[in-house]
Parts: structure tokens; sequence; C-alpha cells
């Protein structure tokens, strides 16, 4: 870790819902990396696990929130799990911030928050750390890739498909796709890969060869909303009878990545990493 200039328990998690919030603060304690954490979105397995050592706030007091960490001396931020970002307007800020903020969505796309959000911590002299450099351990490789002897035929036409996914990741409309062999049938949208899925596979009498897709966006930073493969997917895709699962390296963290590689060699799926 010394290449990304952290000190011993010197990151500040930021941590919205979900299982894999409580799977990263583990790894981080685990690490000696956890120095505080900071609850925004309700998380009771995460106030349970580290009673003593978290704060909750109500994400429209950013300010309150930049404050406190800053009080304990914190210099390296990282955010983890899913935070309902309230509009603009409903943010309680200082008249300095809200200029900087509105300049910023002046001059940029105003549904880039990412983006702001980290120039707005870099401003604060705080620093927004990437999900990828920091979690690598949990990156998928090509050390992962298992293909079960029954979908070959299917993993050979799909990697010669690989230029055409490319370019559908460069056009940013999603993280997430469903083929039937060479067609491309769903691609997730406002409610989330599992309900994508679930949405496919309750119709899968008229599908034999499905093949989910995930990947980063071309545009979208490592540092907010990387993203994440878990348990909770990979049992929606064995109960549909999908055959293969498509990752691209290093663009994909897994959660619970040695049960999860183990289950995929346990069923009639593949994992095929481009």
């Amino acid at each position: 870790m010394k290449n990304l200039a952290i000190s011993k328990n010197d990151i500040c998690l930021i941590a919205g819902s979900g299982s894999f919030v409580n799977e990263v603060a583990n790894y981080l304690n685990f690490k000696n990396l956890l120095g505080q954490i900071v609850i925004i979105n309700n998380n009771k397995f995460l106030k349970k696990s580290f009673k003593n050592n978290y704060e909750q706030f109500n994400v429209k007091n950013l300010e309150n929130i930049i404050s406190f960490i800053k009080s304990k001396n914190f210099h390296n931020i990282l955010i983890i799990g899913y935070v309902d970002l309230p509009p603009l307007e409903k943010i309680n800020l200082s008249l300095k911030s809200k200029l900087l903020i509105s300049k910023d969505i002046f001059l940029n796309n105003i549904n880039d928050q990412s983006k702001i959000l980290k120039k707005y911590l870099l401003n604060n002299k705080l620093t927004l750390l990437s999900q990828k450099k920091i979690l690598k351990e949990m990156l998928v490789t090509i050390n992962d890739e298992y293909v079960h002897k029954e979908n070959k035929k299917i993993t050979t036409q799909l990697r010669q498909k690989k230029n055409f996914i490319q370019k559908l990741y460069s056009m940013n409309i999603g993280q997430s796709f469903i083929f039937n062999g060479e067609r491309l049938i769903a691609m997730e949208d406002i409610f989330g890969t599992n309900d994508m899925i679930t949405r496919i596979g309750k119709i899968n009498s008229k599908f034999n060869n499905l093949i989910f897709v995930k990947s980063k966006k071309y545009n979208q930073i490592d540092e907010i909303d990387f993203p994440v493969i878990g348990i909770e997917t990979l049992k929606l895709l064995i109960k549909y009878k999908f055959r293969v699962i498509c990752l691209f390296k290093n663009d994909i963290l897994i959660s619970e990545k040695e049960k999860f590689i183990k289950q995929i060699k346990t069923n009639k799926i593949s994992l095929i990493v481009m």
C-alpha cells in the first residue's frame, strides 16, 4: 500500500447500504487501514460490527460530514455502498460551497455527480480514494476464469464479440447486459442488475444460451460506484439457468470472491474474463 501514500488507520470509510460495505470495512480493518466509519445510509450490520467506531450523519448535512472528518485528522476518503443522494437544493451548504458546486454543474454535465463530489472533497483538502486500487485483491482477474465443458461453444462465440461489447460500454448506457447467444436482449436500467436478470429469467423458456455481461462504463470514475458482483446476483444467474458470466479484467470487484468462484465451479455456469 506504500504507493498509495496511506498511513496506518488513515482511511475514513463513508458507508452507504448493502452487504458489500460490511465486507469492505472488515477488509480495511484487517489491513490496518480503517480509521473511522461515517454511516450515511442505515446499515445495521455495520453498526453491530463496528459499534465503537462509527458516526451517523444525514447525507443532506454534507458540510457537517466534512467538518467531522477533518476534525479527526483524516485525509483519505473511501465511499462504498448505495447512497440515495437528494437534489442539490436540499443539501445544506454554505454560500461558498454552493458557488463552488454551482460552477462545477455549469461546466459539467449536471448528472456527473461523482466528478463534482470528487472535486468538492479535493477543495476541502481530502482525497477520494480509488475503490479499484484499495480493493485490488477483490478484482476479477484472468486466473478466475472457468469454462464448463457444456459451454465451450458459446464462450468461443462470445470472445469473438469482444469488440462489439466494448463499443456498448463506450456508449455509457449501462454496466450490465444480457445476450442470448449473439443477440442482445436486455440492458440494465434504473431498477438495477438483479431486476434485469429476474425479468429475463422469468421468460427463460424462450432462451437457451443466456449470457450475463458486466463491466465499468467508459467514463465511470474508479472512486464512486465501481461495479461489484456478488453472491446474490450469482444465485439469480444460476436459478434462471444462465450459461455464461462475462466480466472484464480488473474492471469488476467480486464480493465474497472465494465463495463466488467456488459456486461458479460447482454449477453448470462459466466465467469468462475478457
